[in-house]
């Protein structure tokens, strides 16, 4: 009896240490279930942070785009105003460069025979500039004005050339566009320019000295000084003494 009850006891005492053991199994699956939803939540928030910060970025993207395109329109636009108004410009510049450059082809034609050939040239050279497919207007134009710069200086400034006057070499004063005057090369003989006449007219001896002065001017040997020289009268002036 003691031996039967024994044995009963025993088999209780193992039917209770499976059941723990089995217990503690499902205990260890459960919790490896539960850690498997928890890594695989964590990973889910993971990928939708994610998601979310890059759905973030490509609004940020996308406004940056809109402004963009914006600014963009809004230079086309601009520039397409602009080359309406470069048109026009062009179109009412190019009759204006056309009457300034016959102008400026008539002054110098009239005006006092000092540099003749190069002012001849330049005035040339517009001209064919003007006939120029290739050249610019904005071209054109700067250099049309930089003839009439040029010569707006000469009015201000002294120059000297050697020229021929009479089948002879001389030294030509120009002081502005008051008067011209030219010096022999020997220093003998003098004479200046009648616009009236459009003639040279022999000079006194007395000038001779003031020519010498006024040619070391201009050829920046001496420094300014008073020159006395005869000026041509004005015509209404000159009317005005008959």
């Amino acid at each position: 009896m003691a031996l039967g009850a024994s044995a009963q006891q025993s088999d209780k005492i193992n039917q209770a240490i499976e059941a723990t053991v089995q217990s503690n199994r499902a205990a260890v699956a459960s919790q490896s279930r539960i850690n498997g939803v928890d890594d695989s939540t964590k990973a889910m928030l993971e990928r939708y942070r994610a998601a979310t910060w890059q759905a973030q970025q490509l609004n940020v993207y996308a406004k940056q785009l809109e402004q963009l395109q914006g600014a963009q329109a809004a230079e086309k636009a601009s520039l397409a105003q602009q080359l309406v108004e470069i048109e026009r410009t062009e179109r009412e510049l190019t009759p204006l460069m056309l009457r300034m450059l016959d102008s400026l082809d008539k002054f110098v034609s009239l005006d006092l025979p000092f540099l003749k050939q190069e002012r001849r040239e330049r005035v040339d050279n517009l001209k064919r500039l003007m006939a120029d497919p290739e050249a610019t207007v904005a071209e054109r134009y700067r250099r049309v004005l930089e003839a009439y710069q040029i010569e707006i200086d000469y009015g201000r400034s002294m120059g000297v050339e050697r020229a021929v006057v009479a089948d002879r070499e001389v030294d030509v004063l120009r002081v502005g566009r008051i008067g011209l005057y030219y010096l022999s090369l020997d220093g003998a003989e003098a004479g200046r320019w009648d616009a009236a006449a459009k003639a040279w007219q022999p000079l006194d001896d007395d000038y001779l000295a003031s020519l010498r002065k006024g040619l070391r001017i201009a050829r920046e040997i001496s420094a300014p000084d008073t020159l006395v020289l005869p000026m041509p009268v004005p015509a209404a002036l000159a009317g005005g003494a008959k």
